[in-house]
């Protein structure tokens, strides 16, 4: 798990032409801040999992969105052209509130539209996915319990076999790992290692799934 701390020239600010063309427009402005430039060569330039404690407004969702962007940049070809296979790289983002996960989908539904990104948002109030939406997804956004539920359900009807084709998983809040409703997402976090790591789907699950965690406040690191 990486520790952030100085990575080359901490004062110097990252372009976002430092990333490759067809990534640019997913971001409205021309440089990274302070903390987005000191993370971008772990989020963007590694694969390496990494928790981050930062103030609130200080920019997290950018480090998010390299984490993914890191992930699609196998998609490129050599002269930079991006082609995307639905759904074989999987981002999970998990939120401990609805209303999170809802803003995140309606942000990440525009600026990523345009790479042919395919959102799918799994909560209380959305009941209408099914196996074949899942399957086709690239970032589904959940919260800890509403993933908790479809996966302990997936184990019994046979409907875990995207878990295959997860490679990220992006974790909000993550402080909430010592709130009584942190079980859950305790829960989720161990059952996606665990079928990361089993050879026992009818696919061939990933070697490694990389797991970003950001919060506001972290009282021990070691907790995550």
């Amino acid at each position: 798990m990486a520790a952030m701390g100085p990575l080359g020239d901490s004062y110097a600010l990252r372009c976002v032409s430092d990333l490759p063309p067809p990534f640019r427009p997913v971001f409205g402005f021309r440089y990274f801040n302070s903390l987005q430039s000191e993370c971008f060569p772990v989020c963007f330039l590694s694969d390496v999992n990494m928790v981050v404690s930062a103030p609130t407004g200080s920019g997290k969702t950018v480090l998010f969105e390299l984490c993914i962007l890191r992930l699609l940049s196998r998609f490129l070809t050599t002269d930079w052209r991006f082609n995307l296979l639905k759904g074989t790289q999987k981002t999970i983002y998990i939120a401990p509130m609805k209303a999170l996960v809802q803003e995140k989908m309606r942000d990440w539904k525009v600026k990523l539209g345009s790479l042919g990104i395919n959102c799918l948002e799994m909560t209380g109030d959305s009941e209408f996915f099914n196996k074949k939406a899942i399957h086709d997804s690239d970032l589904i956004l959940t919260t800890p319990e509403k993933f908790d539920s479809m996966s302990r359900h997936g184990v019994r009807d046979g409907g875990l076999g995207f878990f295959s084709d997860i490679a990220l998983v992006l974790i909000d809040e993550v402080h909430l790992l010592n709130d009584p409703r942190g079980a859950a997402l305790e829960a989720v976090v161990s059952r996606i290692k665990m079928l990361s790591r089993l050879g026992n789907m009818k696919s061939a699950p990933l070697a490694n799934v990389r797991f970003i965690a950001v919060s506001a406040t972290i009282s021990n690191a070691e907790d995550i």
